[in-house]
């Protein structure tokens, strides 16, 4: 692999999630996500512990982006902050890195990557509510497409459908799904069985993500 004078930091929890940007080139990652951001000195640890002058923030949550900023500001390393709001964000925009290319060159290659994914995230309501004209009940699973809350179902499978019906799956090649710690293995070949049932023309891979609160997150390229 060519040598380059930056490294990537990432942002992520789960153990499979971590080993994902690991494998990608990660030069380190910090445990953080959805309801357990990640302090500004965990991230500013984190690049003081890595063995590079430029470093690339990548911090996967719409939360944790300010953050991230901030240590700009406590460390003499050039530091910078590609806006990765989500999971599947933060891989393409790893995928993107060009290790010929410099720190300035690599920022705008990696931010120009995330408009060539489409995130939808599945979890469970915390509380009763209504959103959105949707009346979601207490544990009810809902469903996030890029970070906006659109659907709600009795069933995961279910609410993917309903967000997948709202994309140009025609023009997508590539469905990865991350499954989470409280996924179950039965009910994640169904998904990917529905998926490629429906859509003939995209590739479905599995990846074990290890996440919490989400059951599923779901990269659609």
């Amino acid at each position: 692999m060519p040598t380059t004078d930056t490294a990537v930091i990432a942002v992520a929890a789960g153990e499979g999630l971590v080993d994902v940007f690991g494998s990608l080139g990660a030069a380190n990652t910090v445990h953080g996500g959805q309801t357990m951001n990640p302090s500004t000195k965990d991230i500013l640890q984190a690049v003081e512990n890595t063995p590079s002058d430029n470093i690339i923030i990548l911090p996967n949550n719409k939360n944790i982006i300010a953050t991230a900023k901030q240590v700009q500001e406590l460390t003499h390393k050039n530091i910078s902050v590609v806006p990765t709001k989500t999971i599947p964000q933060g891989v393409v925009a790893l995928l993107a890195f060009d290790y010929e290319a410099d720190f300035k060159a690599n920022t705008e290659i990696m931010e120009k990557a995330l408009s060539s994914v489409i995130t939808i995230e599945i979890t469970r309501a915390v509380r009763a509510t209504k959103i959105n004209g949707m009346k979601i009940r207490r544990k009810q699973p809902i469903g996030l497409l890029d970070g906006e809350l659109i659907a709600v179902g009795d069933t995961n499978l279910h609410v993917i459908n309903q967000l997948l019906t709202r994309l140009p799956m025609e023009k997508s090649e590539v469905v990865t799904i991350y499954h989470g710690t409280d996924a179950v293995a039965e009910e994640t070949e169904e998904i990917s069985s529905a998926i490629t049932g429906q859509y003939s023309n995209v590739q479905v891979e599995l990846i074990k993500g290890g996440q919490p609160h989400y059951s599923y997150i779901i990269s659609i390229e």
